[in-house]
């Protein structure tokens, strides 16, 4: 489990730095392996990150001398492909030409992806990065079609620095706009917006009549969401890859073999995980929890 975060200013007003730098730290309940955020500055893309946990890293210099951006992406990472001891398998990734994403998740088939391709690191989220960076009329739409997994995903572009990209797929996207500042955030967790940006519910005669300034919203599952300079670009519902899959022999030493997985629920943690009712052993890739076809 990792989490994302960030927000987008469609005005001149900037969010609070102490709130979002609340925002931040709380998202560290979601990994404590490595920490960074990114974003773009005069068709400049700018990305910190490090091993460590993001209440280390808001407290370094290049923090503190930060003018927050227009728009800004966070990531907090709780390892599971790719140690974080090699930078390169932290969040934010990007490539060469600007492209930058954060992910919470889990990519099951980046070897799939990467088969024909050179890649850069270990992390099975690289394979959500490569896929976007090719050339396609409508790239998210290549996501949900060839990647296999769960996925929640922000990314920004210098091509087109105005423009924040949302991604769901199993996997929480919670938004706040604030009509008082004109800003949008985002977030894996909705309490963690609420206390950090100190959202309380209005009430009337014993009505709840909402949240001030504020308003929530939940991005469907299986939905982009693409925001510019005027707001809402597009919100569209994509068709996923089929979360089923058949594996060719490998060999011995390898996870899977000849059989059929499918991706199930799991009853210890809920995610999305692959389930092979052939394997001896099926083991949960986020708690760690041993699976049994009588538990499913």
């Amino acid at each position: 489990m990792c989490g994302i975060a960030g927000y987008y200013s469609f005005g001149n007003k900037r969010p609070n730095k102490d709130q979002i730098g609340m925002i931040f730290k709380l998202l560290e309940s979601r990994g404590t392996d490595a920490s960074g955020y990114a974003y773009i500055n005069n068709q400049l893309l700018t990305v910190v990150k490090d091993a460590v946990k993001s209440s280390i890293l808001i407290e370094r210099k290049s923090w503190k001398e930060l003018i927050l951006p227009k728009c800004m992406i966070l990531h907090t990472r709780a390892k599971t492909q790719g140690e974080e001891t090699n930078n390169m398998n932290n969040h934010p990734l990007f490539t060469k030409d600007g492209l930058c994403i954060v992910h919470n998740g889990m990519v099951y088939n980046d070897n799939e992806i990467f088969r024909k391709s050179n890649r850069d690191a270990e992390v099975d989220s690289e394979a959500i990065l490569h896929v976007l960076s090719e050339k396609a009329d409508d790239p998210v739409k290549n996501v949900f079609s060839k990647i296999s997994g769960s996925f929640a995903v922000a990314t920004i572009s210098v091509n087109d620095p105005n423009k924040l990209i949302l991604i769901k797929k199993d996997n929480p996207v919670e938004l706040y706009y604030d009509t008082h500042t004109d800003i949008l955030y985002f977030c894996s967790e909705r309490g963690m917006m609420q206390q950090a940006l100190n959202i309380s519910k209005n009430v009337k005669r014993g009505f709840n009549v909402g949240e001030y300034n504020f308003h929530h919203y939940e991005m469907e599952n299986n939905h982009s969401l693409i925001i510019n300079e005027h707001g809402i670009e597009s919100y569209k519902q994509y068709t996923p890859r089929n979360n089923y899959a058949f594996y060719p022999m490998c060999d011995l030493d390898d996870d899977y073999y000849w059989g059929s997985t499918e991706y199930i629920e799991c009853p210890y943690c809920l995610s999305s995980i692959p389930f092979n009712e052939d394997k001896l052993i099926n083991v949960c890739d986020y708690c760690g929890n041993e699976i049994k076809l009588d538990d499913i």
